[in-house]
């Protein structure tokens, strides 16, 4: 319906900002990389059915990370990189505040999609492209092209629009109860 219909715009606004290109010998990567897009969607798909069903968020997202560690293990195997032997422990001291970060960040996406709209939420995601662009703009002086600002625009309304979509279909649901 209408708001798979702001889900699909948003991605829209995310062409028109990134503007993807992709070359012969980047294939494999972009393959890699659409893979990956649908198993999140699918990933999303099970939280939403966890949630719904009264599993625990902190339970999710223990397991998903367990699974992650594990998996990204295995694929440390593999890859011949970065040596541990090169890795400083002032480099490494960052892995914990980053692994906190990553845990509040996997605990608020499990907590959206489990008891959010789940359209509402994958249209909002979309905002992760516009706070990149702005602080890539502000942080770094990047320049962002009229076709960039357009698709920012087109993310934002699509956001808008999803929530007002949300909003009509709920119109006397407590706020705190989303």
């Amino acid at each position: 319906g209408p708001l798979l219909l702001t889900v699909l715009m948003g991605f829209g606004g995310v062409v028109l900002t990134l503007r993807p290109t992709i070359d012969h010998d980047q294939l494999f990567a972009g393959v890699v990389g659409l893979l990956s897009g649908m198993g999140a969607a699918l990933a999303y798909m099970q939280v939403t059915a966890l949630g719904k069903v009264g599993e625990p968020e902190e339970r999710t997202v223990f397991y998903f990370s367990v699974g992650t560690a594990l998996v990204g293990a295995v694929g440390m195997l593999f890859n011949d990189m970065t040596p541990w032997e090169q890795v400083r422990w002032q480099d490494a001291a960052w892995v914990v505040p980053i692994g906190v970060q990553a845990s509040l960040g996997q605990w608020c996406m499990t907590r959206a999609y489990s008891q959010g709209a789940t359209l509402v939420v994958a249209s909002m995601q979309y905002a992760g492209i516009v706070f990149a662009s702005i602080f890539s703009l502000t942080l770094f002086g990047d320049h962002i092209a009229p076709m960039g600002w357009l698709g920012i625009a087109v993310i934002v309304t699509s956001g808008v629009l999803a929530t007002a979509l949300r909003a009509r279909a709920l119109p006397d649901t407590p706020a705190e109860e989303h």
